[in-house]
């Protein structure tokens, strides 16, 4: 994609992480390695916001957690948060939201 790799790159890699820690599933599955590069570069997930909780909880994933998950899985980087702060700061607001 002509594209640096950054720090940002981490970013995306956390919020796949959380995509299966909430859903019990990967974000892109398919036995073929060349489709999941491809839909780790063009595709996104399937949104968050009306599945289950696939381990053990089963309630509705939150918005605002779904919302956070998809910023950072989005494709441009410059659609990731920009820095850890940012993201601390929006999960910090839903740790108040919750309680």
């Amino acid at each position: 994609m002509n594209r640096g790799i950054d720090y940002r790159r981490d970013f995306y890699s956390l919020g796949v992480t959380f995509y299966e820690l909430l859903t019990g599933e990967l974000p892109f599955d398919s036995n073929d390695p060349m489709k999941v590069v491809h839909c780790h570069l063009a595709k996104m997930p399937t949104a968050l916001g009306n599945r289950e909780l696939g381990i053990e909880n089963r309630k509705e994933i939150p918005q605002v957690v779904a919302d956070i998950v998809i910023k950072l899985m989005a494709k441009n980087a410059e659609d990731r948060y920009q820095s850890a702060l940012g993201l601390k700061s929006d999960l910090e607001k839903c740790l108040a939201q919750f309680q």
